[in-house]
């Protein structure tokens, strides 16, 4: 499946379930509406981060109880929707996704994965919101060059700080989420 692809479909799920907010404050309610079991489990396992799993004909999404970070659990969670909504087959009863298949800021190697970690970054942070809304801070920005692109160094810390800061609470994601999209649309550069 092609990026382009995964997107189309982010974007149905979004557009299917998203009325106003951001998608991280209705992935309760995609689960519910879709018939989808939520559990999150104690794992003595440190590397469980997730998994989707199929019982008696019915979908769970469970994720590992430990997650501390709310914008890693919703990119858990999205993941795990990913493998649904992508319609995944599963090798065995479910998907054991463990720390290093749901990576917000690097290339992993198990292509179904990938999909998945595509999926949630465009579900949590669809193309247009997020450029619209990156594109307007720096627009205002005295410290950016560029309007349409932010190298981040030393001179645009303060700049990228804040839009972090407002993005994280805005779309529900983590700052390695973050990084990982606006390097994916172009929209940023890390020099450090």
């Amino acid at each position: 499946m092609t990026n382009n692809e995964i997107e189309l479909i982010a974007l149905e799920v979004f557009n299917k379930y998203i009325q106003s907010g951001g998608s991280h404050k209705q992935l309760f309610n995609i689960m519910q509406k879709e018939g989808i079991k939520f559990r999150e489990v104690a794992s003595s396992n440190a590397n469980f981060v997730g998994a989707l799993t199929f019982g008696n004909n019915k979908p769970y999404i469970m994720i590992n109880q430990g997650i501390g970070n709310n914008g890693r659990r919703n990119f858990t969670i999205a993941h795990e929707l990913g493998h649904y909504f992508l319609n995944h087959k599963l090798h065995s009863s479910s998907f054991f996704c463990q720390e290093d298949n749901i990576v917000e800021d690097s290339d992993i190697s198990i292509r179904i994965e990938q999909e998945a970690n595509y999926f949630a970054s465009c579900f949590l942070m669809p193309r247009q919101k997020i450029t619209s809304a990156f594109l307007a801070i720096i627009k205002r920005s005295k410290k950016a060059d560029v309007r349409n692109f932010l190298p981040v160094n030393n001179k645009t810390f303060g700049v990228w700080r804040g839009i972090r800061d407002n993005f994280i609470r805005r779309f529900g994601v983590s700052e390695a989420a973050l990084r990982y999209r606006l390097i994916g649309l172009q929209l940023a550069r890390f020099e450090f």
